[in-house]
């Protein structure tokens, strides 16, 4: 193996790896460190040929363009094309002229070392290791996390449009199941409202569930068909409406919410996993969305919001805070006999 390969990169690029490595949960064996390496490793071989394909594209359209309109040799045109193309690699790379003041390590793995060795000797054109991994990395970086997490999960995310385009059932493996893999039948990947992370929709006997892309680790494509039940399209249909993060069970009745003043408020400026009404009559608002999903937004606006109905929704909130209460009560009975035995 080379060595670790400096990489500069403006501070947004930097951040947005870190974020990833966090989100996307590349942790080393203790569970808790970020494995950074692991991410940037995944996003050599997985995005380096459409970047090079995005690459040829452009560099295409400028022999086309600058060919038609000037006479000039061809070694002449190939040299003006890499300059503009470099130049232009570097505008993106800071588009508001951002320094590239953060410095990223990228350690060959006998996984990345393949492509690396491939792009030093055919694709530099002139330009260092460095800079050309800048430019992918900063390329990678300005796609919404959504597709990001579709490009370090190329291969889970392939195989499973693949099944889904046949209607086939996969077997799949999570992290959740490293040492036993499940059967499902996958019925469409859906990115959440706010472009946060990617989730399959599946079914497995007469379930419907997501499962986020990024904690599964393995697919197999099996013969047998996926084949979906009146019911559970309907539930599928809910999710991609409402949020297919949240899990839908067969018989969820629409929810009715009395907001304060102050509650509507917050409903517009809490705009994260924020449900969307099928009606508003003043401040009453029905939902028809998942009951985990109004479950966690509505818990934070406490006597700002009143769940009208499903009764069971509401006492499930009223526990919660009930149960939050008791937490805090005997925390300050501990504290207070605590304090009292270390008295002086």
């Amino acid at each position: 193996m080379t060595d670790k390969i400096k990489i500069n990169v403006t501070k947004r690029t930097a951040d947005i790896l870190e974020k990833d490595a966090e989100g996307f949960e590349f942790f080393k064996a203790d569970g808790r460190t970020c494995n950074k390496n692991a991410l940037l490793t995944r996003l050599v071989v997985n995005y380096h040929e459409q970047f090079r394909k995005q690459e040829n594209e452009q560099r295409e359209y400028l022999r086309r363009t600058i060919g038609a309109a000037a006479y000039i040799s061809k070694a002449d045109l190939e040299t003006l094309c890499r300059t503009i193309s470099a130049h232009t690699q570097k505008k993106k790379a800071a588009p508001l002229a951002e320094r590239f003041e953060c410095t990223v390590n990228l350690k060959p793995t006998r996984e990345s070392q393949p492509v690396i060795d491939f792009i030093e000797q055919y694709l530099l054109e002139g330009s260092t290791l460095s800079e050309y991994f800048r430019n992918l990395f900063s390329s990678y970086a300005a796609l919404p996390q959504d597709e990001r997490e579709k490009i370090v999960f190329r291969p889970q995310y392939e195989a499973l449009e693949r099944a889904i385009r046949e209607k086939k059932k996969v077997f799949v493996t999570t992290q959740r199941s490293r040492e036993r893999g499940t059967e499902l039948s996958p019925y469409r990947i859906a990115a959440s409202k706010e472009e946060l992370h990617c989730y399959l929709l599946a079914a497995q006997g007469g379930a419907c569930f997501p499962m986020r892309l990024s904690r599964i680790i393995s697919v197999v494509l099996l013969d047998a068909e996926a084949v979906f039940g009146e019911v559970q399209e309907e539930i599928f249909a809910r999710m991609l409406a409402y949020g297919p993060q949240f899990h839908y069970t067969k018989n969820e009745e629409e929810a009715v919410v009395q907001f304060t003043a102050y509650g509507l408020e917050m409903y517009r400026n809490m705009y994260v996993h924020r449900p969307v009404p099928v009606s508003v009559n003043n401040n009453t608002y029905t939902f028809a969305c998942s009951h985990q999903q109004l479950f966690q937004y509505l818990v934070r606006f406490g006597k700002d919001a009143y769940i009208v109905r499903p009764a069971a929704l509401r006492e499930r909130i009223r526990t919660f805070f009930r149960l939050a209460e008791n937490a805090c009560r005997n925390a300050g009975r501990h504290a207070a006999a605590t304090k009292k035995r270390l008295r002086p």
